[in-house]
């Protein structure tokens, strides 16, 4: 026996065939030999949408508008199943809903006289496109009968009207070629109605370019609104996303979060399974996970679901294929079945009102699938939907998120969604047939245009092989516009087509090489080298910091300076870490009301991931040996375990997985034990000054420059200080020192490796140091928000003492002596020479 539509989904299913009605009582006006007129109408008017979400009955109100519209005059349907899977699904609600309705099979009914009195043909596109075998069986004569293409042709001759209905029409009909050349060029229904869970479908869009058919915009569209369908008991309430959250970016990289997500998700389906069973409701829920492209990642999953979270492996199913095979349903009914594990495909199109949860291990960034995934979900079991006495938890689904910045497309889709409201198709049509003796013509008018009187047949004609003869090129120009102005045209075309070929003028020939012959061309002297003498009173040496090269036992060393304290033994154990779950409503996320919990919870951290953190702050070493580091370190791991007192893992594999932890917990071990050793490694030194500095080309002269003249390589921030000490009384002498030379003053205690070579060394009056020496550095605004830069601030030379940094905003012409705070160099006070008299 026929359902009964819901209030809702009867106002809209008679809008559809009030639509169709209006459309009908336009063809009748039509003389059945005016083809051309008959063509436009159809495209203009025949089609329409229907968008309702996942659940909510639009399959129910477009076979019930099928069965509606076929009372009233006889009418051959086609209904197009996005995949092979649904047909008999399809199938199965025409004949409950419309029992009066025959239903065809494409295989055996392709005849005249089993078709005469209408019906139904449910199919793919798949099968009717010219590709694979099976469609072209059906779009050829044979002994099962004529081809579909002659089918069609002979019931539209013998007065049936075709009909169409695309379901998930998002799906598979926009991509493929051969099914919209049979939508247009062989089908060309009377009446369309494409059916969508994807609101505002911009496929729509391509629909109408591709096939002429128009559609008009949203607010013409049939619709059905999410809260009629909640109200009505067909949806659940809502939809919660469950999002993890790390306390910082380091920690994240530390979680597995896909296998947090099943872990949590499983926990939420199990106790909807006992929810269930103490609301004494005899249903299984079933548990969707999501898992990205590839066969590892559906196995892992698997895996993780049978042998961490326990489920039986039977009960655990994988479907991934392309399109989806018949089985799906029985997968989506079988009770014997908890958990689905899929790709995209099984997004589209099937029901499954056993479904409660999702954990979805890929992102989601497309709205249209995110329509269609939470479809899945949010329908209500016909078990619950005349129940109003279940607990709150039933009334929802739940989807767990593995990645929480990769789900624009649910938070979207929620927008979607709420946006939906109940309403009928506009009604009327937007054309109209005049008649003028003898002869009819179709015209469009739409809202506020007015109905215009149309020209004869005969004169349209004139008009259009006049326009037409404008396109083709030759005579046309001067049969247009007379011999004068097309004359005109014809050379423009023809200057046009000189352009383009490469034709006209070209550069002067020896252009190139008369180029060549007046480049310049000169001969360069070979300049004598000038000699620059060092100051009598620039010492001969200074004072330096040298870092050896490392030893062939590096590593064994290495691992001596690490601190195995108690502490930092004791954080091996440390396995888990806290995280922030948010758990918010997807419709009142999008839009309509705040509504988020968050809690603390604990979850493990992966011991792949710390494996991995653990080597990059090894490799972050400069010139260790990994392989070699990391079996010192184990060892010198072992023996302070031991000496602590507590028991070392019988397993190598867990001493491992202990000892990457505590690389992990303890981010700086290495480091400080890698600066304390080469610290000690660290020796003052005395480095020569060069008695010249030689030159190729003369030199500014310094007045107190090491060697009478400012060096060629200052940038335009260190000449300007060099010009402020060598005009500065205070200062005796000033030195360029360059960095990574034999004669450099290095620095490497202030760092634990890298060296700094002050830019300037500087000789004064006064200044309590050997020589009056103070180093100076100058250093660009760009720099001095850079961690390494920003550290130099402190670098102190065991015999000149505190390095001074000094440097100028851009644009401006002071500079300042410069400071550490908050992590970054910031002004202090503006530069005086003075100041460096000072240690």
């Amino acid at each position: 026996m026929p359902a009964t539509l819901k209030d809702f989904q009867e106002l809209v299913c008679t809008g559809i065939v009030a639509r169709l009605d209006n459309v009908r009582a336009l063809y009748a006006q039509l003389s059945p030999a005016a083809a051309a007129q008959m063509a436009l109408a159809r495209r203009r008017d025949g089609a329409l949408v229907l968008q309702a979400p996942t659940g909510a009955g639009k399959t129910m109100i477009a076979v019930e508008a099928m069965r509606r519209t076929s009372a009233q005059e006889k009418v051959l349907w086609f209904w197009f199943a996005p995949f092979a899977g649904l047909v008999e699904q399809s199938r199965a609600v025409i004949a409950a809903q419309a029992p009066e309705l025959d239903l065809f099979d494409l295989d055996s009914d392709r005849r005249l006289d089993t078709v005469r009195g209408g019906g139904v043909f449910v199919t793919t596109w798949a099968s009717v496109a010219a590709r694979s075998a099976d469609s072209r069986r059906a779009r050829t004569r044979s002994d099962d009968g004529l081809s579909i293409d002659e089918v069609i042709a002979q019931a539209r001759i013998d007065g049936l009207r075709i009909g169409c209905i695309v379901d998930e029409a998002h799906h598979g009909f926009q991509k493929a070629a051969q099914a919209r050349a049979f939508f247009t060029d062989v089908l060309a229904p009377d009446y369309t109605v494409m059916m969508t869970a994807t609101p505002r479908d911009t496929d729509v869009a391509a629909f109408e370019k591709a096939s002429g058919y128009e559609v008009g915009t949203p607010a013409d569209w049939a619709s059905v609104s999410r809260h009629h369908a909640v109200d009505a008991g067909l949806l659940k309430r809502g939809v919660r996303l469950v999002r993890f959250l790390a306390r910082d970016g380091d920690t994240a990289q530390l979680i597995d979060f896909e296998h947090l997500a099943l872990r949590e998700c499983a926990a939420m389906h199990r106790q909807i399974q006992r929810t269930l069973a103490d609301a004494g409701v005899a249903l299984t829920p079933l548990m969707l996970v999501q898992v990205p492209d590839g066969k590892a990642a559906q196995e892992d999953a698997r895996r993780f679901l049978v042998d961490q979270l326990k489920f039986d492996a039977s009960a655990v199913r994988v479907h991934t294929a392309d399109e989806p095979d018949p089985d799906l349903l029985s997968l989506a009914q079988d009770p014997s079945v908890q958990v689905l594990i899929f790709k995209m495909a099984v997004a589209l199109g099937f029901d499954a009102p056993r479904a409660f949860t999702l954990a979805a291990l890929r992102g989601v960034r497309d709205p249209g699938f995110a329509v269609q995934v939470i479809g899945r979900i949010v329908r209500r079991h016909a078990l619950l939907q005349t129940r109003n006495d279940l607990p709150p938890l039933l009334d929802h689904g739940y989807v767990f998120l593995a990645n929480a910045q990769a789900q624009e497309g649910l938070l979207d889709a929620g927008v979607q969604i709420n946006a939906l409201t109940t309403q009928a198709p506009e009604l009327g049509t937007q054309t109209v047939v005049t008649v003028i003796g003898d002869a009819q013509q179709v015209q469009v008018v739409r809202s506020g245009e007015p109905l215009s009187l149309l020209v004869s047949s005969a004169g349209a004609q004139v008009v259009s092989q006049l326009l037409d003869s404008g396109e083709a090129g030759g005579t046309a120009p001067t049969a247009i516009f007379g011999a004068e102005e097309g004359a005109a045209w014809e050379a423009l075309a023809q200057s046009l087509l000189s352009l383009s070929s490469g034709e006209g003028d070209q550069p002067p020939a020896g252009t190139a090489a008369q180029s060549r012959l007046t480049a310049p061309m000169l001969a360069l002297l070979q300049a004598s080298t000038i000699r620059y003498p060092r100051r009598s009173d620039v010492p001969d040496s200074l004072r330096s910091e040298r870092l050896p090269p490392v030893s062939a036992d590096f590593e064994a060393q290495l691992a001596t300076y690490v601190d195995f304290s108690d502490a930092v033994l004791a954080s091996r154990l440390r396995t888990r870490v806290q995280l922030a779950r948010t758990d918010t409503d997807l419709f009142s996320a999008a839009g309509v009301q705040a509504d988020e919990s968050i809690v603390d919870i604990w979850t493990h951290l992966e011991p792949a991931a710390v494996a991995d953190r653990a080597e990059q702050i090894r490799l972050r070493l400069p010139e260790a040996n990994d392989r070699e580091l990391h079996g010192r370190l184990l060892e010198r791991f072992r023996d302070a375990i031991e000496r602590s007192g507590a028991e070392v893992p019988d397993e190598e594999e867990a001493l491992m997985q202990q000892l990457d932890l505590v690389q992990v917990r303890n981010p700086q071990l290495l480091r400080d034990a890698y600066r304390r050793l080469r610290h000690a490694q660290v020796a003052d030194v005395s480095v020569a000054l060069p008695a010249e500095f030689h030159s190729d080309v003369r030199l500014a002269p310094a007045r107190r420059g090491s060697y009478g003249v400012f060096p060629p390589d200052l940038n335009n921030d260190e000449r300007a200080v060099a010009q402020l000490l060598d005009a500065h009384a205070a200062v005796r002498w000033w030195h360029r020192n360059l960095p990574s030379k034999a004669d450099s003053i290095g620095l490497y205690r202030w760092d634990d490796g890298a060296g700094f070579f002050p830019d300037f060394v500087v000789a004064l009056n006064d200044r309590d140091t050997p020589s009056g020496i103070a180093l100076l550095e100058i250093k660009g605004q760009p720099y001095w928000s850079l961690p390494g830069e920003v550290d130099k601030a402190g670098a102190v030379h065991p015999d000149y003492g505190n390095v001074f940094m000094v440097g100028r905003r851009r644009g401006e012409n002071d500079f300042s002596h410069l400071r550490e705070l908050r992590g970054r160099l910031e002004p202090e006070v503006g530069f005086t020479v003075e100041r460096l008299k000072f240690v």
